[in-house]
């Protein structure tokens, strides 16, 4: 049975935007609610709750569903143990990380009326607005 772990050092302040950036991922098939109950790998409900979801059906077929808890501050990520070794090669949170922030600047970018140029270079990925 693998654990749920809260990841309170990341938070997604914008549900739209972490929607968006799941689904960039291949993640867009969503659940919404209040305080869902999240289950394992074999079906068996958890005492951990979120208010978004992506069941496990969704995943890896040894996956356990993956939440986003609503919090004063946004949404911070549940995650079990396996799934953060084994999601998109153990880059889940990472990867979902840097598309949230890509969506961040594509937002801020049209607000000023800007342009935006995306480099990247081995791990790096430079942005370059201009307004």
């Amino acid at each position: 049975m693998s654990a749920f772990k809260k990841f309170t050092d990341i938070q997604f302040r914008d549900l739209g935007l972490l929607k968006t950036a799941l689904s960039d991922l291949g993640f867009g098939i969503v659940e919404e609610g209040d305080q869902l109950p999240l289950y394992g790998y074999r079906g068996d409900q958890r005492a951990e709750r979120a208010e978004l979801v992506i069941r496990r059906q969704h995943l890896t077929r040894a996956s356990n569903d993956l939440g986003f808890q609503k919090t004063k501050d946004g949404y911070i990520p549940i995650v079990s143990d396996y799934d953060a070794r084994v999601l998109l090669e153990g880059e889940f949170l990472a990867r979902l990380r840097t598309a949230y922030n890509l969506r961040v600047v594509s937002r801020v970018t049209r607000q000023v009326h800007g342009t935006q140029t995306v480099q990247t270079e081995g791990n790096l990925i430079k942005v370059v607005v201009r307004y």
